[in-house]
């Protein structure tokens, strides 16, 4: 049962860096006017969004 625990807590932590960090890119190629920074921003922000729906029973 821990292991169980352990795996959800790792999923959750994983879609929570990646969706920190797609928006924190989001935001910064926003800024400075880069489209390619906000392209990988938006693409890590939908691994994090598979990431939820596939972890989820």
């Amino acid at each position: 049962m821990a292991d169980f625990w352990g795996s959800d807590r790792r999923a959750r932590r994983i879609t929570h860096v990646l969706a920190v960090a797609g928006v924190c890119l989001i935001a910064l190629g926003g800024a400075v006017g880069s489209l390619w920074v906000i392209g990988v921003g938006v693409w890590l922000f939908i691994a994090a969004v598979l990431v939820d729906l596939i972890r989820r029973p």
